[in-house]
């Protein structure tokens, strides 16, 4: 049996270890936590697209901005045009820190396409900025018999291809239709964009919309020999390369313009970053910060314009900002939007 002074001082001893310990875990610096780490750069699509091409430079340059200087893998899990991805890191992925989202649209994906499938709430996740805003255009082969936007008018033989419904590349194409009144048919399934042009090439579709820079960045090629036909863009300004292409803004009848606006303010998430929505506040404020710093480093922007990818950064406030605009629509717009692009089908 212990003496009550003998005891005293395990209890001292005991409470001094326990202290002792408690203090080293709140001590565990961001940089102590990701130092030795591997980090995931999570992407909603499968290789070979624009989003690979931002992934890659992104994971390059990103890592060395994070305290502690983790390595940055890249990983693909495509499917439901991103929400696959959102919905992984959303909940099932591990909320430490160390799993990223490349995101697609996945506010117009959770206010157009919400149900069973959708596991995320787009406010709820720690957005830590936007690198770009997507711009997409439709883009037909040279051998297509459409040439202009009044053939396309008329001619139900063309095929546009798309990744699923859930994605802005069937998105745009069913807008497009339903604001100019085009008879062309529009199919999904395809992973990637990487696997979109080459079902173009082969005449396996006879176009699709695609994000500039997929086309800047992987096929600069076919635009110096005239190997596509941009017909019109999808953005709410014209890029300074296609001045003579209209945009759907531009084309919109006025009881259609709002509706072009809403998924139009969309596309700068479509090029956001993203973590989980219980990541640790110190974590997540030194991704915002290794993200803003990326944004305005040389080596990186450097990088960058090597690949022809725009990068015109918004930073976390501000795309929440966005997110948040796009969540509080009104339901009679999310119904005639749904209705223009083919959810009500």
């Amino acid at each position: 049996m212990l003496r009550p002074t003998t005891f005293r001082r395990s209890a001292l001893f005991a409470v001094a270890a326990a202290a002792l310990l408690a203090g080293s875990v709140r001590a565990e610096t961001v940089a102590d936590f990701y130092r030795g780490k591997t980090v995931t750069l999570l992407m909603g699509t499968g290789p070979g697209g624009s989003y690979q091409l931002y992934g890659q430079v992104i994971a390059d340059h990103i890592g060395k901005h994070i305290p502690g200087q983790p390595t940055i893998i890249i990983e693909h899990m495509e499917g439901a045009g991103g929400a696959k991805a959102g919905n992984y890191i959303y909940s099932a992925a591990s909320q430490d820190g160390t799993k990223l989202l490349e995101t697609h649209s996945l506010p117009l994906v959770e206010m157009l396409r919400g149900g069973q499938a959708i596991h995320f709430k787009s406010a709820k996740f720690q957005w830590l900025g936007c690198f770009d805003e997507i711009v997409q255009v439709l883009a037909l082969w040279h051998t297509s018999p459409v040439k202009t936007l009044a053939e396309l008018k008329t001619n139900a033989k063309i095929v546009l291809g798309s990744f699923n419904k859930t994605h802005l590349s069937y998105q745009w194409a069913k807008l497009l239709q339903t604001t100019i009144d085009t008879p062309y048919k529009v199919i999904t399934g395809y992973g990637s964009g990487g696997a979109l042009n080459i079902a173009m090439e082969r005449g396996e579709i006879d176009g699709w919309v695609v994000a500039w820079e997929n086309l800047t960045g992987t096929k600069a090629q076919w635009l110096k020999d005239k190997q596509v036909n941009i017909l019109v863009q999808f953005g709410m300004q014209k890029l300074p390369e296609l001045p003579n292409v209209p945009t759907l803004l531009e084309l919109a009848p006025p009881d259609k313009k709002d509706v072009v606006e809403f998924l139009s303010a969309g596309t700068p998430i479509a090029r956001g970053m993203a973590v989980g929505p219980t990541v640790p506040a110190d974590r997540v404020a030194a991704l915002r910060k290794a993200f803003d710093d990326t944004m305005k480093d040389p080596a990186f922007l450097a990088e960058a314009k090597k690949r022809k990818l725009a990068i015109s950064p918004r930073n976390a406030a501000e795309t929440q900002a966005l997110v948040d605009k796009i969540v509080s629509a009104s339901p009679d717009l999310i119904k005639r939007v749904k209705h223009a692009i083919g959810a009500d089908e």
